[in-house]
């Protein structure tokens, strides 16, 4: 199969991560990808896959811009011999599914006929307000989800029928992410590593998180935190005022903030924790199955699609959002209790050996 990944651009985050995961394992396979975005910083890794890239601004919200890069989208699936065009985000899959329908009127085929190619597919990686541009995402011939949460949301909110929507979670290269037990064997008077890894967005409940932190660290003086992932242009005063937090709070010598980093393997290798503070439906939360890989204890807000890989006490432990007293209480017995922290490292990571890989992923994503 030749298979376009359509996707605003190929920057730090989990969705883009997918798409170039999702290329490679195309390629392993001996199918075609071809990715359509903008670029990025992650633009050398998706060619060093072998893929294809053509770059269109399917990342401009401007309607006069769409307009002009669906006939130039429509061509490239036409040169590429497309069969699936694949949207992961909502202006792509806008200019996608009218690129998709421009191509079976040029070549005078009935628009609705199902056997006809390409085929216009969706997945739905977010939690999407009801704002009518949001419905695209529904348009697929299928829908895949990644979680239930996101199954249910297309269903009662967009009016997808159930036989459209498949679940696909997400999966994690377990040669990237090596489990490693030394995450669960700190003895006294040693440095704690906590980190953070999201983009810096209110929803993402770092103020909380830094509440919680001035907590537990008046019980473990030896931690320090690492927050990783960079705020969008819409929140960069949000970013100075969590550094304002910060010196507030009296943790500017344990707190770091790192931006964007592509070696979160590493990152990973050398925490001790991981917190997703989120206040919001999350979709799924990739970095959560990317540390129990890695063998990095949880605890994680209990919200939308963590539910799908977290079991509370079995392979991490689960707190209600934007309560900072049960955050800084699950963080501090985690750090305390060894053979805790020890027994929820482990569970996670056979949790993902059987059900989060990237094989398990790239073969339910082609067998739809």
């Amino acid at each position: 199969m030749n298979i376009l990944q359509l996707v605003p651009e190929l920057n730090m985050g989990g969705v883009e991560t997918g798409v170039i995961d999702m290329a490679a394992g195309l390629i392993k396979r001996k199918h075609k990808a071809v990715v359509v975005s903008n670029g990025g910083r992650l633009l050398k890794q998706l060619l060093s896959t072998g893929a294809t890239h053509y770059e269109l601004p399917v990342h401009r919200k401007n309607i006069i811009v769409a307009l002009k890069t669906i006939p130039l989208l429509a061509d490239i699936i036409h040169k590429e011999n497309i069969d699936i065009v694949h949207a992961r985000s909502r202006v792509p899959a806008i200019i996608g599914f009218f690129a998709v329908r421009l191509v079976h009127a040029k070549h005078k085929k009935a628009v609705y006929d199902k056997d006809i190619r390409p085929v216009f597919v969706t997945t739905c990686h977010g939690y999407y307000n009801k704002h009518i541009f949001s419905r695209v995402m529904g348009w697929g011939k299928f829908v895949i989800a990644n979680s239930q949460i996101i199954a249910k949301h297309m269903v009662q909110d967009f009016n997808v029928p159930h036989d459209r929507i498949r679940i696909i979670h997400r999966g994690v290269d377990l040669s990237k992410f090596e489990f490693n037990e030394k995450h669960v064997k700190k003895g006294k008077n040693v440095q704690f590593t906590i980190v953070v890894i999201s983009r810096i967005s209110p929803i993402k409940g770092h103020h909380y998180f830094l509440h919680a932190i001035s907590k537990v660290v008046r019980k473990i003086p030896n931690t320090k935190v690492l927050i990783v992932g960079d705020a969008g242009k819409r929140h960069i005063k949000y970013k100075e005022e969590l550094v304002t937090l910060t010196k507030r709070l009296g943790l500017s010598n344990k707190v770091s903030f790192l931006g964007a980093r592509e070696d979160v393997p590493k990152l990973l290798s050398e925490a001790d924790l991981l917190v997703f503070p989120s206040i919001a439906q999350e979709a799924f939360g990739r970095v959560l199955i990317e540390a129990g890989a890695s063998g990095v204890p949880i605890v994680a807000a209990k919200v939308g699609g963590v539910t799908d890989f977290l079991v509370n006490r079995s392979n991490g432990i689960l707190v209600e959002p934007e309560n900072v007293q049960a955050l800084s209480d699950a963080i501090t017995e985690i750090l305390t209790n060894q053979d805790l922290a020890r027994s929820l490292a482990v569970r996670a990571r056979k949790d993902v050996e059987s059900k989060f890989t990237l094989d398990k992923m790239v073969d339910a994503t082609i067998n739809v």
